[in-house]
């Protein structure tokens, strides 16, 4: 039986690459929003510097009810993964990938034993208990996600049915979907997890029922698949001496600010921390407003999602400027 696809919501043509790819992999997401619309329309006003669309988006999203929206023909593709592996690794990978994203408000917050959506603390972001999926301990900086609907699990089972067949996709996914492999599945065909091939992302969420629903409505089968010792190595978390002895050293560069801006500063280094993101900071002049910075763990998205929302007058991904001086 055929899946139904809406195709109301289809991208502009030069929102993706029209130019049809052979095909042996799917790779999931979450969109960390709460509507398929939503997402939709957010990738139309993502633009360059320069005015130009950005091409990112998946082939499909599947919203809270379980309806499919079709943005692009899944025979076409779009940038998804964001990787940082050389070009002719990292393009012939994303080409042959149709990508799939599931309507979710992703990992959540946990403050005064309440959740919230987004990493904000407000009312109206807070998530019931009921709707969230408890992991036990934190994966990828996040204990609490945002849980599928039964409708969009039935959804995706169904979809990926349907691809595997018509793009002769093998039916498999490595054996433990929550590890981060890297490059290690660079040549791997079948169907990944955003995260396994991103160590600072979360998505989807570590949810046993996903696979095990992929396995019973779309025929999939675990298969082993080993880490490469790089990705070991770039997977594996600070130490907390490791964590002590940097956020000595940026306590010292913070010093050398502005009051106000090594304050403001400070509460982002701390917010990030929650989420097992670290920062190294650079050496700031004397009374500056302004702090250049490297990731050393986590997802460099993160620091210009919370500067922002904390009120950095400007946050890129190599600097942090508290207010113009």
């Amino acid at each position: 039986m055929a899946v139904h696809v809406d195709r109301s919501l289809r991208l502009p043509d030069d929102e993706y690459f029209a130019e049809p790819q052979a095909k042996n992999g799917i790779a999931l997401h979450h969109t960390v929003c709460d509507k398929a619309r939503t997402t939709l329309m957010l990738w139309r006003r993502d633009r360059t510097a320069g005015g130009k669309p950005k091409r990112v988006a998946t082939a499909f999203v599947i919203d809270r009810d379980g309806t499919i929206f079709q943005a692009f023909d899944p025979a076409c593709w779009a940038f998804q993964f964001g990787l940082s592996w050389a070009r002719s690794d990292r393009i012939p990978f994303e080409r042959r990938f149709i990508g799939i994203e599931i309507a979710s408000e992703g990992g959540l917050l946990e403050h005064d034993g309440r959740l919230y959506a987004y990493d904000r603390v407000a009312p109206h972001f807070e998530k019931s208990p009921d709707e969230a999926l408890d992991c036990g301990t934190p994966y990828r900086g996040f204990r609490w996600f945002d849980r599928y609907e039964p409708a969009q699990l039935t959804a995706l089972g169904g979809l990926v049915d349907e691809l595997c067949a018509r793009f002769s996709i093998p039916r498999v996914y490595p054996a433990q979907p929550f590890l981060y492999y890297g490059d290690a599945l660079r040549s791997f065909n079948g169907v990944i997890g955003h995260a396994m091939v991103r160590s600072d992302k979360s998505d989807p969420a570590p949810d046993p029922d996903l696979w095990r629903t992929l396995e019973r409505l779309a025929g999939l089968v675990p298969t082993p698949i080993s880490p490469s010792p790089l990705a070991t190595a770039i997977a594996t978390p600070l130490t907390d001496v490791e964590v002590e002895a940097l956020f000595t050293r940026n306590m010292r560069r913070l010093d050398r600010m502005s009051v106000a801006a090594g304050s403001l500063v400070k509460t982002l280094l701390m917010e990030l921390e929650r989420r097992d993101v670290y920062l190294k900071l650079a050496t700031p002049a004397p009374g500056g407003r302004s702090v250049g910075y490297d990731v050393v763990q986590g997802d460099r998205d993160e620091v210009i999602h919370l500067g922002r929302a904390l009120g950095f007058m400007r946050v890129t991904e190599q600097e942090l400027e508290v207010w113009r001086a």
